[in-house]
């Protein structure tokens, strides 16, 4: 019998298998408490949705301007002005570029200056609002909102 086509056990009963072989290996010094399991049943039928891909992607609809993504935080943070202009300047510059590139699909390709991938990394001491700023950013355009941290991969932390 192969492994997919077994049962799989609930919490409790996979709990207490593995408490029992913790328990014959390294006797009462180990135990094994798990709040909550919560297994993923497998399906033989995919979805619909999943067969096929969406014949219609969404296209961006972005019209907002530097200086209203930018009166917009003025509105929430006070100071870091230019942290507030930049940030602005290259989210709209960012959306734009996509919104033309849709836009000139099926045409002859564009082989404009500025290809390049621009990241943002933003680098301060704690609290001075640099993930609050992003937040507000993502909230008005309307994304979702990731969050990188690097600290575990440096020695000071």
């Amino acid at each position: 019998m192969k492994d997919s086509d077994s049962k799989i056990p609930d919490q409790k009963e996979l709990e207490k298998e593995l408490n029992e072989y913790l328990g014959k290996k390294y006797g009462d010094r180990i135990r094994l408490v798990v709040p909550m399991l919560f297994p993923k049943p497998q399906t033989e039928e995919v979805s619909k949705e999943e067969k096929e891909p969406s014949e219609k992607k969404k296209k961006i609809q972005f019209d907002l301007k530097p200086e209203e993504l930018e009166a917009f935080l003025n509105d929430y943070i006070i100071r870091q002005e230019e942290a507030k202009e930049i940030l602005a300047t290259k989210i709209c510059t960012h959306f734009n570029r996509i919104q033309f590139t849709e836009m000139r699909k099926g045409k002859t390709r564009y082989e404009g200056v500025g290809h390049i991938k621009n990241n943002i990394l933003m680098v301060g001491p704690t609290g001075v609002g640099k993930t609050y700023l992003i937040k507000l950013i993502a909230k008005k355009i309307g994304v979702p909102f990731v969050k990188g941290d690097a600290t575990k991969f440096s020695e000071t932390g």
